[in-house]
This record gives C-alpha cells, sequence and structure tokens, in this order.
C-alpha cells in the first residue's frame, strides 16, 4: 500500500477490522498468524476490503476456518 497517499490515522482502523475479521473467521489475531501490518495493508490494497482480505490472506497463509463462521 503507497503509505505517501494512506496517512497513519487512516492505516489504524485498516488494521484494527483486519484484525478483528481474521480473529472472527480464524480464532487467531495477526501476531498469532504470523501476518505483518505490511502483509495485511497490501492485501487490503490488493482486495479493496478488509475482511475479505483477512479471508483470503487467512486461506494463503494456511489457516483453518473456525466451523461456525464457515
Amino acid at each position: 500500500m503507497d503509505m505517501n497517499r494512506v496517512g497513519k490515522f487512516e492505516v489504524r482502523p485498516l488494521i484494527d477490522a483486519f484484525d478483528r475479521a481474521l480473529i472472527e473467521l480464524y480464532g487467531k489475531n495477526m501476531l498469532d498468524a504470523q501476518i505483518s501490518r505490511y502483509e495485511a495493508l497490501a492485501a487490503i490494497e490488493e482486495i479493496g476490503d478488509s475482511r475479505q482480505a483477512a479471508e483470503v490472506l487467512g486461506a494463503r497463509k494456511g489457516l483453518v476456518r473456525l466451523a461456525s463462521r464457515q
């Protein structure tokens, strides 16, 4: 993600939404899933939505979805 176009106050809500979605979908936060902020921001930029980015990046990392969210 081009950090010149996105300020630090705009990045925080994106990362928080990504982390929340990751927890809801996979039961792991970014630290446990070994996903960096840069990876999360790149996925959000590529996909355009924090929740969908969490779903895609979680799958790429080999995380197993929680049964109640499938």
